[in-house]
């Protein structure tokens, strides 16, 4: 990459424009692929009349997010990744209750955490006796 006191001729505007524009890289990309900042691409794109993208949200769900763990991720993050696929919970599946008050989780079903199909929506009362029942093993 070029330090601030050299300075870098400014490429040709079809290239940064196909770089931009067609490819749909970002700034930093564009940069990264030229060997400079995404300063100096700005101040590239300014100097050519390249007009700026309308911001657009990458897509960053599952495996095209960089934080992707797979199977690996925490008994947290899998809770989210049902409540991000699936809403969040508003009503209860067991007893029925949607007061509006009241705290709806997503229970695990089976312990399969990573399959976001095994879970079912249960008021926290309902959600605390599937666990205990769930837990609670015969003595032998």
């Amino acid at each position: 990459m070029a330090n601030q006191h050299t300075a870098t001729p400014v490429p040709a505007r079809e290239l940064l424009m196909q770089m931009y524009h067609e490819q749909g890289l970002s700034q930093k990309e564009v940069g990264e692929a030229l060997g400079v900042s995404q300063k100096v691409v700005f101040a590239w794109l300014k100097k050519l009349e390249i007009p700026a993208r309308v911001a657009a949200k990458r897509n960053q769900r599952g495996e095209a997010n960089h934080m992707w763990k797979a199977g690996d991720a925490s008994y947290t993050a899998f809770h989210h990744r049902v409540e991000s696929l699936r809403g969040k919970p508003m009503r209860c599946e067991v007893c029925g209750t949607e007061d509006e008050s009241a705290n709806y989780d997503w229970a695990n079903l089976t312990g399969n955490y990573q399959d976001p199909q095994d879970y079912k929506r249960m008021c926290r009362s309902c959600h605390r006796q599937f666990d205990y029942a769930k837990d609670a093993t015969p003595c032998e």
